[in-house]
């Protein structure tokens, strides 16, 4: 064998030596070979990072970034007049679409294309929108209650809209079981009680006039006082039920109540009047104690009303009166109003005396 065929076979062995510190065999590799092996490394990761990318959604996730790169920098806003109607076929709710671009300047709405992706409904643009809004779509109501997805486009921009389509009949209406007919209250805001159905409102009114709002939870029992105070007479209470989408029940029967609450009571024994006899053309000061309940009590003199007025809430109405241009005995009479609204007049409760 020649030292050339040797040399030859030698260049493509493993060599297997040791490293006399730490008796570790150490190799030598040689190959002859173009592609070096840490190249080979490199592309073999490279390979792996390119399958991973893609079956961890790299792909959706470049796309959605070249969308946001490439879709023109607008503001898009969907303005829907609500997010219900009722399921009755003839209805309709509009959609206001603006459409401004980055000088705030609003986008005719010829390339907004508006579609139907889930439900039965019928879309027709308005010829006349509002001047501040790009495009104006009116929603037909379907026959059967769903939900209906709406799909908005402006070039690479997507938006979606989802609008329910409700049972369009009325709620029961609630049953009141306190107060009873004929039934005389001496507070002005007596207490009602029943039943409604649940995750409703039951609205009460008196004398046609809505007079307070309660929220019906899970349960279908309330107990609320009236918001409103009553005046002192006889009145009609009734009541409705309201849903969640703003159907009304039918109303309630009327039921008659009266309310008498006690007239306000003045504390003559503890008015006052500073100074008396007073100045003509000056000026006194009156205080006078009243129940609780009241509120307004206004100083009558010489056909002049002057308001008082409760600065500390201690039921004690002062103010500072412009005394008679002349001389003489003077009659001091006071309206007073409670919180019902029913008013009374005082009359000639003090006088006072003017040089």
């Amino acid at each position: 064998m020649t030292k050339k065929y040797l040399d030859h076979h030698n260049e493509n062995r493993l060599y297997l030596n040791y490293d006399p510190t730490t008796l570790l065999p150490k190799s030598k590799l040689h190959f002859n070979s173009p592609i070096k092996p840490n190249l080979v490394v490199i592309l073999l990761f490279v390979l792996i990072g390119v399958i991973s990318f893609i079956y961890t959604d790299g792909l959706t996730i470049l796309y959605q970034t070249w969308g946001n790169l490439t879709s023109p920098r607008v503001n898009f806003i969907i303005k829907p007049e609500k997010v219900y109607l009722p399921a009755d076929g003839s209805s309709q709710l509009y959609i206001d679409i603006q459409l401004k671009n980055q000088h705030d300047q609003l986008i005719a709405g010829d390339e907004i294309i508006v579609s139907v992706l889930q439900g039965e409904t019928n879309l027709t643009n308005s010829t006349n929108p509002p001047i501040d809004i790009s495009k104006r779509v009116l929603v037909q109501a379907p026959y059967q209650p769903q939900i209906i997805t709406l799909s908005f486009r402006y070039k690479q921009l997507t938006k979606a809209l989802n609008l329910e389509a409700f049972d369009p009949t009325p709620p029961t209406a609630p049953i009141i079981k306190a107060p009873i007919k004929n039934t005389t209250f001496t507070t002005a805001t007596p207490t009602v009680s029943g039943e409604a159905t649940p995750n409703t409102k039951v609205e009460i009114y008196i004398d046609g006039v809505l007079n307070t709002t309660i929220s019906i939870g899970d349960t279908n029992q309330f107990a609320n006082t009236l918001e409103t105070a009553i005046k002192k007479g006889t009145h009609k209470l009734s009541a409705t039920t309201i849903n969640k989408y703003g159907v009304r029940s039918k109303l309630t029967s009327v039921i008659n109540i009266e309310i008498n609450t006690p007239d306000p009571e003045i504390d003559l024994l503890n008015l006052r009047i500073k100074p008396n006899p007073v100045v003509a053309n000056k000026s006194f000061q009156f205080f006078v104690p009243v129940s609780s309940g009241t509120k307004e009590v206004t100083l009558i003199l010489e056909d002049h009303s002057y308001a008082l007025s409760d600065t500390n809430n201690s039921s004690v109405f002062s103010g500072n009166i412009p005394a008679p241009h002349k001389a003489g005995l003077y009659p001091i009479s006071l309206a007073i109003t409670t919180e019902t609204g029913d008013r009374i007049i005082a009359e000639k409760v003090a006088s006072i005396t003017v040089n």
